[in-house]
């Protein structure tokens, strides 16, 4: 349907950071804390320390992938937070529809820069573009 995540804004006058602490970005003043170990300047990441010094992050659980896993237990190259295609045996991200660009027969759009062949975001170009 479209809906998208809302993230809390910084309260500062015309901001538009994220909110870490006390309704402000790290910008505007939130602290954040740092890992317990002595020494060590790394912001913590869970039970006050980061990762170097314990902090254990959950990796992805696809075979040959040591990303970070955000849900599922798998990382977001692996279909975390995404709608897969309807199509039996298929691990394609679905495309707007309930299929991937694949099985709906649309053809990608490319970058309308002369001489690149990546794939055409807004505005009919490239992230390069």
């Amino acid at each position: 349907h479209g809906a998208k995540s809302q993230h809390k804004t910084c309260t500062s006058e015309g901001c538009s950071n994220i909110i870490v602490q006390g309704g402000l970005c790290v910008r505007h003043g939130a602290k954040r804390k740092l890992c317990s170990k002595e020494e060590c300047t790394k912001f913590a990441v869970r039970g006050g320390v980061c990762t170097r010094h314990g902090a254990k992050m959950e990796r992805c659980n696809r075979e040959g992938c040591s990303n970070i896993a955000r849900k599922g237990g798998v990382c977001w190259r692996h279909g975390a937070n995404a709608k897969l295609c309807s199509k039996e045996g298929c691990t394609n991200q679905r495309n707007r529809g309930v299929v991937c660009m694949k099985h709906s027969g649309a053809k990608p759009k490319l970058c309308s820069s002369e001489g690149c062949a990546n794939g055409a975001r807004a505005g009919g170009v490239c992230w390069r573009h």
